[in-house]
């Protein structure tokens, strides 16, 4: 498995996202353009383009994926059947996870304008662990992206509170998390992959 985490999109420089745009496919572009600012642009495009250089160091890929979708619209490469991807961003922030077998990433800023009202999507023994906790919302996030993670590794969509609750944020016999906090950066994130390739397969992370 190989992370590729842009920390800081301010350095992002309008000549880079310009060019890059050129590099796009038609269905890269239109999802960008469907964005209303420029920066939530900016993070969509610099999504892709971490994923395609994820593809070209690891995989010798160097045409410009195109995706097709599942069920529930998890993005998938049809080029590329054994390749897996996950793809995140917030604030200054862009998260590309590639592996060989099913992954999911997911990164979030360290703040919390209100919490409260988020804690019903948490299980019981989240709830307590949370309030217990010297840094709630930092805790809250763990388990906020861990549940993220594995729904992006499942392909699932969405599921109402209840079923966000019996999500897992611990190991289990079939899926294994990682939560790195990047707490001078402002963020943190999680990545959910299979249990029986973890062992093998350590965590890599580029920073671009």
């Amino acid at each position: 498995m190989i992370l590729l985490l842009e920390p800081d999109l301010s350095a992002y420089t309008d000549e880079q996202y310009q060019a890059d745009l050129m590099l796009l496919p038609a269905q890269r572009y239109e999802k960008a353009m469907k964005y209303r600012f420029t920066e939530d642009r900016k993070r969509c495009v610099r999504a892709y383009m971490l994923l395609r250089e994820g593809l070209r160091r690891e995989y010798g890929y160097t045409d410009a994926p195109v995706f097709d979708f599942g069920p529930h619209g998890k993005p998938f490469l049809p080029d590329l059947p054994d390749v897996h991807f996950s793809l995140s961003h917030t604030g200054n922030a862009v998260l590309c996870a590639l592996d060989d077998h099913p992954i999911g990433a997911d990164i979030e800023m360290l703040r919390i304008r209100r919490m409260d009202h988020l804690l019903s999507i948490l299980s019981s023994e989240e709830h307590e662990a949370v309030l217990q906790d010297p840094q709630p919302e930092h805790r809250f996030l763990e388990f906020w992206t861990r549940k993220e993670s594995f729904l992006k590794f499942t392909g699932q969509g969405l599921p109402g509170i209840r079923a966000l609750q019996e999500i897992p944020t611990v190991d289990t016999d079939t899926v294994c998390f990682e939560t790195i906090i990047c707490e001078a950066d402002g963020f943190l994130y999680s990545v959910c992959r299979s249990k029986s390739n973890s062992s093998e397969l350590p965590l890599n992370t580029s920073i671009q």
